[in-house]
């Protein structure tokens, strides 16, 4: 008998189906877990009898009309598929659906194919929407806490860097912005003597930063640097009108 205390209160675990009848001997038992109901008995793909603590409803997104059920127990949470096994020991992360024992967090972190949804939210940021508006457009959620702190951990994987670095690379090449412009526009900069020479300067490292040409461990890095830059702006510089692209900067910078 394994036993496995969850907020407080002790789920039994039996390791067959003889142990299972020495202690419920009249409990009806539901042989194929994936039929399973809230609060029935199951059997597992390895012997093993536990009960269903929930059964939900997976919709998704990308079919209308289409969902899958889950069913959650002491072992862990399994969806309701006959390729899916329900066997072996109590998962790390009782919430989380698969076989490793990785958490939800580590999942999303890792996961290497954006959603369709990451794809929205992408496209979003590199508008200059801020993180948490961005998440609330994309996702089905009005909680700005619950949208700024996913959206923070959204902008942390390579996958969703990689969406938005896309984006903006759309937008630097309608504005006509490449890396042999910067450079040219760099060495002019420093031959010229103008007075207003640190603020071009500062204009065209902030240009060199989003198109990824310098590293640095500011707030600049291209996920977030663009938010607040419109064409407009981008275009500014090319007309030596750089004061709004400069205030920008600063305001990221901080």
């Amino acid at each position: 008998m394994l036993v496995r205390k969850i907020k407080k209160i002790e789920h039994v675990v039996y390791e067959s189906e003889k142990e299972f009848r020495q202690y419920c001997p009249n409990n009806d038992l539901t042989r194929n877990w994936r039929d399973g109901t809230e609060g029935s008995w199951v059997t597992t793909d390895d012997g093993k009898v536990c009960q269903v603590l929930k059964r939900g409803e997976l919709r998704n997104s990308q079919s209308t009309g289409v969902c899958n059920y889950y069913v959650r127990t002491a072992i862990g949470s399994f969806i309701c598929r006959d390729g899916v096994k329900m066997e072996g020991d109590f998962r790390k992360n009782m919430y989380s659906f698969g076989s490793d024992e990785t958490s939800l967090y580590q999942q999303k972190i890792h996961r290497k194919k954006p959603t369709r949804r990451e794809f929205l939210f992408a496209k979003y940021v590199a508008q200059g929407d801020g993180i948490s508006e961005a998440f609330i457009k994309a996702y089905p959620t009005n909680n700005e806490k619950y949208a700024d702190y996913q959206g923070k951990i959204l902008l942390s994987t390579e996958r969703v860097k990689n969406l938005i670095r896309e984006e903006v690379d759309k937008v630097l090449h309608e504005a006509e912005i490449t890396p042999l412009y910067l450079l040219e526009k760099m060495k002019s900069v420093i031959d010229n003597r103008s007075a207003q020479d640190k603020d071009k300067i500062q204009a065209i490292k902030t240009l060199m930063q989003i198109s990824g040409m310098m590293e640095t461990d500011k707030r600049t890095e291209s996920v977030t640097l663009f938010q607040g830059f419109t064409k407009e702006q981008l275009d500014a510089i090319q007309g030596g009108n750089s004061k709004k692209l400069i205030e920008a900067s600063r305001e990221v910078e901080k």
